[in-house]
């Protein structure tokens, strides 16, 4: 029996719309039932997570409890609760500013996402594509991202 497949924009904006990006009911879902199109809509709902006890419940659903976050800032974090200080420390920085993420590319448990950094008036803040490893069970269980249009200069 194949199961009706939502498209990755219509989940996306079903989150937005709902100020925490996704429902309690949502967050909650199986593990299991995580594919690469959900892991990107949790985890990019729970950057844009205001509160701390929904970005936490968002963490527990799409992140490996050892996770590991990098970027450029120089950022590197490690765990669930790392990575929520890290998230409202940026959130403090740019209040009201969210994250849009693109649907992701996968392949042999790894992913890759773009995304825009916007603030509430829609001027950007930042851009840039992270990359994601995957745990068996779809969880993300690092993230390394990088900041701006990838280099187009060949030595």
């Amino acid at each position: 029996m194949s199961r009706p497949r939502v498209t990755l924009s219509a989940l996306v904006l079903s989150a937005l719309a709902s100020g925490a990006a996704v429902t309690r009911a949502q967050a909650q879902h199986d593990v299991r039932s995580l594919g690469p199109d959900s892991a990107v809509v949790v985890y990019c709902a729970a950057w844009n997570a205001d509160d701390r006890a929904t970005r936490d419940r968002l963490l527990a659903r799409v992140w490996t409890p050892d996770g590991v976050y990098a970027d450029p800032n120089p950022t590197r974090t490690v765990g669930r609760a790392a990575l929520s200080d890290t998230i409202a420390a940026l959130q403090r920085r740019y209040p009201g500013a969210r994250f849009h993420c693109s649907a992701p590319q996968v392949h042999h448990g790894a992913m890759r996402t773009t995304w825009i950094f916007r603030r509430p008036d829609g001027s950007e803040v930042a851009h840039g594509m992270d990359f994601f490893e995957l745990a068996e069970d779809g969880r993300i269980r690092r993230v390394v991202g990088f900041f701006g249009d990838p280099p187009v200069d060949w030595p």
